[in-house]
């Protein structure tokens, strides 16, 4: 049976652990990087019409929300977190109407909703923006 034999050690151990600092840098990249990506595009599809305050949505000018004040749209905001292995964007508005715009309310006539944040996350994801988003990340990392 045969053996291997590390002679240089350290410095292979060395530059695992910069090649690690570097993955790590380029995952907390990716992932704001995306969070930030569908943060933009929401905010797009919360902007499809305008409107007097109190006149409902107008159909015709958009399958998303009209804007009355702006406020869903400025509401809409992305916080990155990291740590212990973990990278995390969370996307959402906080108007306090904002779900209901997104997911329909019970006081609107059955099945009306206006979504904007899933439909954002999901073209990005079908026209391979976040994929595109990730693998530049790392592959800047590994070429350093």
């Amino acid at each position: 049976m045969g053996a291997v034999v590390v002679r240089n050690l350290a410095q292979v151990l060395a530059g695992l652990e910069v090649q690690e600092d570097r993955l790590e840098r380029a995952a907390q990249t990716a992932i704001a990087t995306a969070g930030f990506a569908i943060q933009r595009e929401a905010q797009k599809n919360a902007n499809t019409g305008t409107h007097k305050k109190g006149q409902g949505h107008i159909p015709g000018t958009g399958p998303g929300p009209n804007v009355v004040t702006g406020a869903l749209r400025r509401s809409i905001r992305t916080d990155v977190k990291y740590g212990f292995g973990n990278y995390i964007a969370v996307v959402g508005a906080s108007t306090e109407y904002a779900r209901a715009v997104e997911l329909g309310s019970p006081v609107w006539k059955s099945g009306v909703k206006y979504p904007y944040l899933a439909p954002a996350a999901e073209q990005l994801i079908r026209n391979g923006s976040l994929n595109r988003i990730f693998t530049a990340a790392f592959l800047k990392a590994v070429r350093g």
